[in-house]
C-alpha cells in the first residue's frame, strides 16, 4: 500500500528526472488521497493525453527499478487497459486517454480543482464525481467500497455525474448510464450508500431510453 506522503515522494522523483514539463491526471485511490477520502492505495493511477509523455514516465520508472507486469493479472478481459509497472509493493497504472470503458473527457479536465507541481511533473486531480464515473468503468476489487466512501464524505453533484454518463455514451460503444445505474444501485443496496431515489430513477430512465433508441436503429 502507498500513502499520500509516499506518493508525493514518487512524484518528486519523477518531476526531478523529467527533461520536459509533463501533465497527467490522477484518478482512483490516488485521487481519493488528495481529496482526503482514503489513507492509502494499492496503486498509483495516472492518465496521459500523449503517448510520448507516458513513454517518458515509463522510461524513468524502469530506470529506477520498476518492472512491467501483465495487464491481464489485474484487468482480465478489459479493454483500454493501462501499462503496469511495479517495484516491490508500489505499482503504477499508466493509462492513455481511455480508462477501460471511459475516455478522459474535456468535462473531466474542466472540473479539476486540485493541481500539484513536482518540478516538471504537473499532477491534476479529477473531481469526486469523476472518480465515481471511472470506478464504475474499471470495476476492480474495492471500487464499489471506494465509491461508497466518496458518497459518504462528499455532497455529490449528481447532475455532473449524470451529464458525464450521457457524454460517455456518446463517445464510447457503451450505454454508460446503464452501467452507472447498476453500479449505484449495488452501492445503495449492498453498501448502504445514500443515493437519492430520484437520481437512480432518472439514470434508469435515461439508460432505458438509450437502449430503446439503439434497438430502433437495428
Amino acid at each position: 500500500m502507498i500513502n499520500l506522503e509516499q506518493q508525493n515522494e514518487l512524484f518528486k522523483v519523477l518531476g526531478e528526472k523529467l527533461k520536459k514539463r509533463i501533465e497527467c491526471y490522477v484518478i482512483g485511490g490516488s485521487a481519493m488521497m488528495y481529496h482526503g477520502m482514503k489513507p492509502s492505495t494499492k496503486d498509483i493511477d495516472l492518465v496521459f493525453d500523449h503517448e510520448k509523455d507516458r513513454e517518458e514516465v515509463e522510461k524513468i520508472l524502469k530506470n529506477i527499478g520498476y518492472k512491467e507486469r501483465e495487464t491481464r493479472v489485474i484487468y482480465f478481459g478489459k479493454k483500454n487497459t493501462p501499462l503496469l509497472l511495479q517495484r516491490d509493493e508500489a505499482r503504477f497504472d499508466l493509462f492513455l486517454n481511455k480508462i477501460i470503458s471511459t475516455v478522459l473527457s474535456e468535462g473531466m479536465k474542466e472540473r479539476v480543482e486540485l493541481i500539484y507541481e513536482y518540478d516538471d511533473l504537473i499532477v491534476k486531480v479529477i473531481s469526486p464525481e469523476d472518480i465515481i464515473i471511472t470506478k464504475c468503468a474499471t470495476e476492480r476489487a474495492g471500487d464499489r467500497k471506494d465509491a461508497a466512501e466518496i458518497i459518504k464524505k462528499v455532497t455529490i453533484k449528481w447532475d455532473q455525474v449524470i451529464e458525464e454518463s450521457i457524454y460517455q455514451a456518446s463517445v464510447t460503444p457503451y450505454i454508460f448510464p446503464v452501467f452507472l445505474f447498476d453500479f449505484l444501485e449495488e452501492l445503495k443496496e449492498d453498501l448502504k450508500a445514500e443515493i437519492p431515489k430520484k437520481i437512480l430513477d432518472e439514470i434508469r430512465k435515461i439508460g432505458e431510453d438509450m437502449m430503446e433508441e439503439k434497438l430502433k436503429k437495428k
